[in-house]
């Protein structure tokens, strides 16, 4: 800003302090800039196969979601491969809604998984299948027209062998004689095969994602690959409350804030959440007032945390996750023939602005700056 004549030699004249003084008071007066949104993310749909449960739950919100999370794994057999890229993703797109691919490095089967895939990867024993994936999730990206690189591109988020600081995966160092270096160096390794196909960060997004605790004896931190290989940190944590023998029921801060500082301590990249839900069990037996509650709680923490992306695993597997079209809730919807149960606090949460959708006007469904959280 220039002030004309009042400023001479770094000395402020008498009416050029009276306009500095005005505008400290202006300044003083305005409201802090609020923070901004998160894109609503969810994972329903069976993997894209179902998309009328992604619709029915959009009627339902009255919104549409900005990502929808699907998983697949590492089976290299060419019918599994025509599926994801010829009709899963293009049905997720096709609804308006960005895919978050977690792509899991499973063999096929958990059983024909070594224990020590993260360091085959590494070491190049999966670069035919990555190189041929990678191709034809850059055909995907390309959009109808085949050209990547024009304006009907598309775009993906790719979540690459999630939750690496817990036991339950075999890429993750508790399992097998692995380390936490060994997962660096695999990632790096697979990021430098998508950069030699010319894909570009517009186009796909790569998320790290950990569990909300440390389960496999390593730090998630040993886990990071570094900024130059990293555009999104995402977090998976749930409130298991009393449906396991080893949980109790813990509120959205005490499920996340011990990593979302650490993780924060150790890079800027946008944070997001990946994966969450709430059951209804206390130890006082069901409570859907209970889950009401954490939910309405949940997208408050995510809005005051400065969360760029939070994603609601929708589906009862161990116990009743579901928000909609699950075993239990407070309301119901009938969208077509179909009368899904639902918890109305839901959509009262996600309805707030502070939580973006799809922009269906937008042939790219997100703008560059939504796209990569910033």
């Amino acid at each position: 800003m220039q002030m004309n004549a009042t400023r001479r030699r770094g000395v402020v004249t008498p009416i050029g302090k009276l306009f500095v003084c005005l505008v400290a008071l202006m300044c003083l007066a305005q409201p802090a800039a609020a923070a901004s949104g998160a894109l609503l993310g969810v994972y329903y749909g069976n993997q894209g196969w179902k998309m009328e449960q992604v619709q029915a739950i959009e009627s339902w919100q009255g919104k549409k979601n900005a990502v929808v999370v699907m998983f697949t794994d590492w089976c290299s057999q060419t019918k599994g491969m025509d599926n994801l890229f010829n009709q899963q993703l293009p049905n997720i797109w096709n609804n308006k809604n960005v895919p978050m691919i977690s792509w899991e490095m499973t063999i096929c089967t958990t059983a024909g998984t070594p224990d020590n895939v993260e360091v085959l990867a590494a070491n190049g024993q999966y670069d035919a299948y990555i190189n041929t994936w990678a191709a034809r999730l850059k055909i995907f990206l390309s959009g109808p027209d085949g050209v990547y690189g024009t304006a009907d591109d598309r775009r993906a988020y790719l979540r690459l062998a999630h939750e690496m600081n817990g036991d339950w995966y075999p890429w993750g160092a508790a399992v097998g004689a692995n380390s936490p270096a060994d997962y660096v160096t695999m990632w790096r390794h697979i990021h430098a095969l998508f950069d030699a196909k010319g894909i570009e960060a517009t186009r796909l997004q790569w998320v790290w994602s950990v569990n909300n605790e440390d389960a496999g004896g390593f730090p998630a931190e040993q886990f990071y690959p570094g900024d130059a290989y990293v555009d999104w940190v995402g977090i998976d944590g749930y409130n298991w409350g009393a449906s396991q023998s080893w949980s109790t029921w813990k509120t959205p801060a005490q499920t996340f804030d011990p990593m979302i500082n650490r993780l924060r301590a150790i890079t800027l990249k946008p944070l997001n959440i990946t994966e969450s839900a709430s059951t209804t069990s206390t130890t006082g037996g069901p409570n859907v007032a209970a889950k009401s509650q954490w939910i309405t709680d949940f997208y408050a923490y995510v809005t005051a945390s400065n969360l760029k992306m939070v994603v609601w695993f929708n589906e009862d597997k161990e116990t009743d996750w579901a928000v909609f079209g699950g075993a239990n809730g407070d309301t119901s919807y009938k969208y077509l023939r179909t009368t899904y149960k639902a918890f109305s606090s839901y959509k009262t949460a996600v309805s707030a602005s502070s939580f973006a959708g799809s922009d269906t006007a937008n042939p790219r469904l997100l703008s560059d700056t939504e796209f990569a959280g910033q």
